[in-house]
């Protein structure tokens, strides 16, 4: 099923780890693309079109880790079976006009964590923000890849992950606003 993404691949050693990370993710790929598209044979074309769109740019998939090229994959998987849904109901997706960018320069998100608040309960906030707004996040924060990368994954614009970057950190923020009102009764 990855003939077309491996022979892209420039040597052996690429292709042998491209098919064994294929062969122990597939079924989870595939379940996230047929919850998007609930077409079994449109699941496996976007498994399928998402690994030839990552062997075609191997540079990125190559310098991550096994986990964080688990996470990239899954980012990619949603956005293309999301693009074929749209395709399929030709919906036409809609650009943010460039007024609407919010570029947030703060500190990284790991300096809004405070003593009262775990890491696991903002791990587990995260977990619940909406699907798009963690995607940006997961790639852009924890596997630290350029805006530029991100926005190639996600097929959407530099300014669409600045807008969903922006919308996460906002309600992390809020949510640590909340948690430490609720414990100390009042804002820090």
């Amino acid at each position: 099923m990855i003939s077309a993404a491996l022979a892209v691949l420039e040597n052996e050693e690429q292709r042998n780890e491209f098919a064994e990370f294929y062969e122990r993710y597939k079924a989870r790929f595939y379940n996230i693309a047929l919850k998007i598209l609930d077409n079994p044979e449109d699941a496996e074309d976007a498994v399928q079109e998402a690994f030839l769109e990552i062997a075609n740019k191997p540079d990125t998939f190559f310098s991550l880790s096994d986990k964080k090229r688990f996470h990239y994959f899954c980012a990619v998987i949603r956005n293309v079976a999301i693009d074929m849904l749209n395709k399929n109901k030709r919906i036409q997706t809609e650009e943010l006009s460039d007024d609407v960018i919010y570029r947030n320069n703060d500190n990284p998100l790991e300096n809004a964590l405070f003593d009262n608040i775990s890491h696991n309960e903002i791990l587990l906030f995260i977990e619940h923000l909406p699907d798009l707004q963690r995607e940006v996040l997961i790639l852009v924060c924890l596997l630290e890849l350029p805006i530029s990368k991100a926005s190639e994954a996600l097929r959407v614009s530099e300014n669409v992950v600045y807008q969903r970057l922006y919308l996460a950190k906002k309600a992390i923020r809020h949510f640590i606003d909340e948690r430490n009102e609720n414990d100390d009764g009042k804002c820090i």
